[in-house]
């Protein structure tokens, strides 16, 4: 062979290694519930039962359709095409939309990185006190060596645990002994308060439901999981396969939505009734308090850092996964490389401004929020492209998503669009 034909070889060779990420390992069960409720996530629930009781509650039941809808739009498309919703947007789209679309989702997802980075460091010293500079640069640094050298679903069956102790807020809310006709009341119906405060924080509730980043990694994981690397086109199993996603979405997500339910509940039970403020990771702490007493900063201390390693890999592979393919069309395991250089880029970025933000007078819970109402506030655009490409044949072919499923997409969507315009009219003219 000669030596041009040799390194050809060798860089096929390169290019076919595994990117260690979440692009090409995942991992099921419990791990969902955590990704869903990252630390945006749990302070987030406890700001908005914090400030708000449980007027927002209704949020958690009326997003759950819409959420699971979202999932299975992104998963069909990715089963019938073989391809990510990055490279679908790109071929059925503007330059100008497709290209907005991305630099929004990789904006959202550092950002969100750089806060859950934040959120490490505050919970290691809710555990063992510091600085929270140090503990954050050294678990983001953990967490980039875990994505690079570990395959994901080896370490989150260990990290699952952590997340487990998301589960303390049911007992809060249980051992607090609640009016249940008026949580289950407040649950379905929607109690909406015209101020910007109001629907700032809608938007945070949203944004930290239903999450673009989720929908990128469900279509990345349908397509790990088929191996796939040319269109499916056997259309019995498809629908098999559709089907299976189907009852394991409706289960994870009712898990997810629940869990937010019963955090913003404890909050509402213990820091509202009391008067008391959310204003850092202690305050955040003592919504645990009611059933971990003494322990409770450290359970809130293990939940941030559970719930922070489980969730940045999907954020830093469906944000890398969305920049390679603005710009390269390469499937399969040719991807797997520049995945893998893109995750790195994304992780240290978000890391450098996570470490860069805990030096400046910002409390960690404030990050966390204003991470959850970025998402929020920009994801209408996504969301409108998305179920917009659920109805083009051309996308999706025979696969395309039943008109329950487009109703629902479009629900969500027009409700975040109109929270949007609400917040503004609020804000700007009284």
């Amino acid at each position: 062979m000669s030596p041009a034909g040799k390194q050809e070889q060798r860089t096929n060779a390169r290019d076919e290694l595994p990117a260690h990420s979440w692009a090409t390992h995942i991992g099921p069960g419990l791990v969902s519930t955590a990704t869903d409720n990252d630390p945006s996530g749990v302070v987030t629930y406890s700001l908005a039962g914090a400030q708000f009781g449980y007027d927002m509650l209704w949020m958690c039941a009326l997003s759950y359709p819409s959420m699971v809808a979202f999932q299975l739009v992104a998963a069909r498309i990715a089963a019938q095409t073989g391809k990510g919703l990055t490279l679908n947007m790109r071929e059925h789209y503007s330059r100008l939309l497709f290209y907005l679309a991305v630099t929004r989702f990789l904006i959202a997802n550092v950002f969100n990185i750089a806060a859950d980075v934040i959120a490490m460091g505050a919970g290691a010293q809710l555990l063992w006190h510091g600085s929270v500079t140090l503990f954050a640069a050294a678990f983001g640094m953990l967490s980039i060596a875990l994505q690079w050298f570990v395959p994901y679903v080896r370490y989150a069956w260990i990290l699952k645990w952590l997340a487990a102790c998301l589960f303390a807020y049911v007992g809060v809310t249980l051992v607090s002994h609640p009016s249940w006709p008026t949580l289950a009341l407040h649950g379905v119906v929607p109690r909406i308060t015209w101020s910007a405060d109001y629907f700032t924080m809608l938007l945070a509730v949203l944004g930290t439901t239903i999450s673009p980043y989720l929908l990128f990694a469900q279509a990345e994981q349908e397509i790990e999981g088929r191996q796939a690397k040319a269109p499916v086109v056997d259309r019995a199993r498809t629908d098999r396969q559709l089907k299976q996603l189907r009852g394991d979405t409706l289960i994870r997500t009712l898990l997810s939505n629940t869990v937010g339910l019963f955090i913003m509940a404890s909050a509402a039970l213990t820091l509202h009734v009391s008067g008391h403020a959310l204003t850092n990771a202690y305050d955040a702490a003592s919504v645990l308090r009611p059933l971990a007493g003494g322990y409770a900063t450290h359970v809130l201390g293990l939940a941030f850092i559970g719930t922070g390693l489980l969730a940045l890999p999907p954020l830093a592979g469906s944000a890398a996964n969305a920049a390679v393919s603005a710009r390269d069309q390469r499937a399969g395991r040719q991807r797997n490389r520049p995945v893998a250089r893109a995750l790195l880029v994304v992780m240290a970025l978000g890391v450098l401004i996570g470490v860069a933000l805990t030096l400046v007078p910002i409390e960690p819970v404030r990050a966390l929020y204003w991470s959850a109402v970025l998402n929020g506030s920009t994801a209408t655009p996504v969301m409108v492209m998305l179920v917009l490409l659920s109805t083009k044949r051309s996308a999706v072919g025979d696969l395309s998503a039943h008109w329950t499923l487009r109703a629902l997409c479009w629900f969500a969507t027009v409700f975040a669009g109109a929270a949007l315009v609400a917040e503004f009219a609020c804000k700007w003219l009284g």
